[in-house]
């Protein structure tokens, strides 16, 4: 949501609004221009705020105006006004500056919808949304984190790729002060239990949650677009928009093979049923990009990988007016088992994904495959938003602002999840109260129970098979490899197995490796090192 570059000996000028940017000295800071967000400028003699957040369906302003500069009349209307944007509901970033002792104090908010990541050096502080900014310089490699990344352990943690490089995870906050910074990691939220089945209808009550989370930023008509895959999640978001408001476009990729027609006769029905406009691009005109030469832009830590077809969405969207993107992220996480009502060999997870991890190991060394033996011991505490959602948003937040798209994930709601989360089994089981209530709003014939599900499993295999032998000769040099993580010919094996069977677990695995030798590489011609921080070592056989 912002973007900063602030030297600390700049802290003692007085903050100047220029239009959507603040000055001090040299140092400046950028909140992203978007109708859904609002920024305020809050200063009083010795200190000030800048807090960037998402507009609130009842916010009072034009969604057009510039920063609101608040120029606090004493100390109770400042911490007012402070205390209010700390325990503002949707999404935010807040920086406080203190004159005295030039100290600085970055904090997040709750949904982590743009991921906000921090520099400190010597006594500049950088920030910023996009981690593509912090590859234009020279950095380390933690690898560590890459070790980890390679074997699949997602992992949502202040650590990042590089060192140095800390992302806020949600509530988290910085300090930074000259000589020195600390990082807080917010109180973890407790763990939910589901509540015993009194044979309360819970449909009323999930509907009443889920209206209430697609309802809580303005609507501007026109400006609405909605990620339609044609799975329940992504249904029932556009379920519940279609009930509230009217001219929605709806936006989707086509996929190839056995799925394609039912997903287009879904979409068809989900469509004419609820009024949306849709429109769709086949993933086959805009497959992934798997070479590994210098790309046109610069990689961030992570990115969608099908970003090639989602950015065709994403641009026609914008082209259209259309600047709000909501989706069904969170959906996967809404109805958790619990380890009572599974059993112990499902509680490992799903088989294929073990096969993943088997899989992305064969690719290590010998003393990198002791580091991935060894559980990350960096993790956030546990979060009101669904981990994966977090996430995501790292992951596609980044592409979907510089395509002039603001995500809204109505089912990463906190109140929804623990909603969700705590309804009795027989009400999570099979997304159960989700399905009646998509029944209910689409008839019981798009959604029956057993419906062949859209995957995207099949797109990276057949597309590793066609591009093999390019892969190959561009692996004969292999940045992991020089790194000491992956052995060069373990890869090559991995890409001739994935051409010659299109195992999904393997591929799962190999896009993983894909992702990051290039970035990698990227670090290589920027003349990067590898390292986990002091005293670290380059992992070799």
């Amino acid at each position: 949501m912002i973007k900063a570059e602030m030297a600390l000996a700049d802290l003692s000028f007085a903050p100047v609004m220029h239009e959507a940017r603040l000055t001090l000295g040299s140092s400046y800071l950028v909140p992203h221009s978007h109708p859904m967000l609002e920024t305020r400028l809050v200063r009083m003699p010795g200190r000030w705020f800048l807090v960037v957040r998402e507009r609130m369906a009842m916010s009072s302003g034009d969604s057009d105006a510039r920063a609101t500069v608040v120029d606090a009349k004493d100390d109770a209307t400042y911490d007012a006004l402070h205390r209010d944007c700390l325990l503002w509901p949707l999404d935010y970033v807040l920086i406080e500056a203190a004159q005295a002792g030039h100290r600085l104090r970055i904090r997040a908010g709750v949904l982590g919808t743009a991921p906000v990541y921090c520099r400190v050096t010597d006594d500049r502080v950088s920030v910023s949304w996009d981690s593509a900014d912090f590859a234009r310089g020279p950095a380390v490699i933690d690898t560590e984190v890459a070790i980890h990344q390679l074997v699949l352990r997602t992992t949502y943690a202040a650590r990042q790729l590089y060192t140095g490089v800390v992302l806020l995870t949600e509530r988290a906050s910085l300090f930074v002060e000259p000589g020195g910074a600390r990082y807080r990691y917010p109180e973890a939220v407790e763990d939910t239990a589901p509540v015993d089945d009194d044979g309360k209808d819970t449909l009323p009550t999930f509907a009443a949650a889920l209206e209430r989370a697609v309802s809580l930023r303005p609507w501007l008509e026109g400006s609405v677009s909605l990620e339609l895959s044609g799975g329940m999640d992504s249904a029932t978001v556009a379920a519940a928009l279609a009930s509230l408001h009217r001219n929605i476009d709806s936006k989707g990729i086509l996929l190839d093979g056995e799925v394609r027609a039912p997903q287009v006769r879904r979409r068809r029905q989900i469509a004419d049923r609820l009024g949306l406009a849709d429109h769709t691009v086949d993933i086959s005109a805009y497959p992934p990009s798997l070479d590994l030469d210098t790309p046109r832009e610069t990689y961030g830590f992570c990115r969608e990988f099908y970003l090639e077809a989602c950015s065709a969405l994403w641009s026609s969207a914008r082209d259209k007016g259309r600047h709000t993107l909501f989706t069904g992220v969170g959906g996967d996480e809404l109805f958790p088992a619990y380890l009572d009502e599974i059993s112990a060999e499902a509680a490992k997870g799903p088989l294929w994904g073990r096969d993943a991890r088997s899989y992305a190991e064969g690719l290590l060394t010998t003393r990198a495959q002791a580091v991935a033996r060894s559980r990350p011991l960096f993790d956030a505490p546990a979060s009101p938003v669904p981990v994966t959602s977090l996430l995501a948003n790292a992951c596609r937040s980044p592409d979907l602002l510089k395509h002039g798209q603001w995500p809204v994930h109505p089912l990463s709601d906190p109140q929804l999840a623990y909603l969700c989360h705590r309804l009795p089994r027989s009400s999570r089981e099979g997304r159960e109260v989700m399905r009646r209530y998509l029944e209910s709003r689409l008839g019981g014939d798009v959604f029956p129970k057993g419906y062949l599900k859209e995957t995207f499993a099949h797109v990276l295999p057949a597309l590793v098979a066609r591009h093999a032998d390019r892969l190959l000769a561009q692996l004969r040099e292999c940045a992991l490899a020089d790194l000491g993580l992956v052995d060069r010919d373990a890869v090559a094996r991995l890409v001739r197995h994935v051409a010659a069977t299109l195992s999904h677990p393997a591929t799962s695995a190999l896009a993983s490796f894909l992702w990051l030798e290039r970035c990698a590489r990227q670090a290589s011609a920027a003349g990067f090192h590898s390292g986990a921080g002091p005293g670290a070592a380059t992992y070799g056989t």
